[in-house]
């Protein structure tokens, strides 16, 4: 842009407004409040530990270092939309086969 000014032409500016590719307020009290808590009373875990362990069960990829393959855990505030919704159902699936059920 500095080198338009300097050259005495004038830049064009657009703004667009962020596509809201994150989950919303609700989601994360769902997240975090219920479901989270849910399974951590289930399984005896903090929901922190439950939140590491569903990362690493549903959100593990592999990232390439130098040639090596090193495991990574995506973010779940990465997610999109229907990536988030993706996950919670995986969540809710595995744990049910393990004998959880959602409180109400």
């Amino acid at each position: 842009m500095e080198e338009l000014i300097k050259e005495g032409k004038t830049p064009q500016v657009t703004i667009k407004e962020k596509a809201d590719k994150g989950r919303s307020l609700e989601a994360n009290k769902f997240l975090w409040g219920k479901l989270y808590k849910s399974i951590s009373q289930f399984t005896g875990y903090l929901p922190m530990e439950v939140h590491l362990l569903c990362g690493h069960l549903f959100l593990s990829e592999q990232k390439t270092i130098n040639g090596v393959q090193v495991p990574y855990v995506r973010s779940t505030s990465d997610l999109t939309i229907e990536e988030f919704t993706f996950y919670i159902q995986n969540i809710e699936s595995y744990f049910a086969q393990l004998g959880w059920s959602m409180d109400e």
